[in-house]
């Protein structure tokens, strides 16, 4: 174990430590006389049971031209390895860290891969959106991207995972994807008018979705839309031969 998070446990182990204060009260002797009162302070101590830190694992990494290694996070160490883990539900927030990422991974060095390492329960349209783009605009420079599908790809997670380049998309043996339409981020309200418009709007982006699963699956449209008329689950081997990956 690395010496910082040995000293992080022994803090927290510290810290927990409660002190209490007790006092002697004077005593009578026998023949009915006072004694002299005394004083002592008692160290109470309660032990706790030592528990690893709850933060990002630490792991060593040297820089390049450095002469002694320093502790970094495990995420941290894996992203100099040109490695990123999608391993949540997409909304703004994370979009906005993956696509920077992205970016910064290609302006250290564009010739080498990207592999990405994919567990997505779920995505809003729009954020995931934006990383479907940025994919498509770094294999358009050039950037070969791999993906692989760790658990679950569902919904969007599920184009993102096929938007790897040809060759490079994958899967593990025991993962699952799940494609669905599209539908509203929230609940909407209005008038029936607003509400007509709305839809029109969802099912604008469902047909425009399938337009894009058509890309990188190579399947026809009309297909897509009559698989995709209920939740649409894939097996690994099963994804293969739909072609939205290309080995397990």
């Amino acid at each position: 174990m690395s010496r910082p998070i040995i000293l992080q446990i022994l803090l927290a182990s510290l810290a927990a430590l409660p002190l209490s204060s007790g006092f002697v009260t004077p005593q009578s002797s026998s023949g009915g006389m006072a004694t002299k009162a005394t004083t002592t302070t008692a160290l109470s101590v309660k032990r706790m049971p030592i528990t690893m830190p709850t933060q990002e694992p630490l792991v060593p990494y040297r820089a390049p031209g450095s002469s002694y290694d320093q502790f970094i996070g495990l995420k941290s160490r894996q992203l100099r390895d040109r490695k990123l883990w999608i391993a949540q539900y997409i909304d703004e927030e994370a979009s906005n860290s993956i696509i920077s990422s992205l970016l910064y991974l290609q302006s250290e060095n564009d010739k080498e891969d990207i592999k990405l390492y994919l567990n997505i329960p779920g995505a809003n349209l729009r954020p995931a959106l934006a990383i479907y783009d940025a994919i498509s605009e770094l294999k358009a420079d050039g950037v070969k991207i791999a993906t692989t599908n760790i658990a679950l790809c569902a919904g969007m997670g599920s184009l993102i995972a096929g938007a790897g380049t040809k060759g490079m998309r994958y899967s593990l043996p025991n993962a699952r994807f799940l494609l669905q339409k599209t539908g509203m981020d929230q609940v909407f309200r209005g008038q029936a008018t607003d509400i007509a418009l709305e839809v029109r709007n969802v099912k604008k982006w469902n047909e425009k979705m399938n337009g894009e699963i058509s890309k990188v699956t190579g399947q026809s449209l009309e297909r897509i839309d009559n698989d995709l008329k209920r939740d649409f689950y894939l097996s690994s081997e099963e994804a293969v031969r739909y072609g939205l990956i290309d080995e397990v």
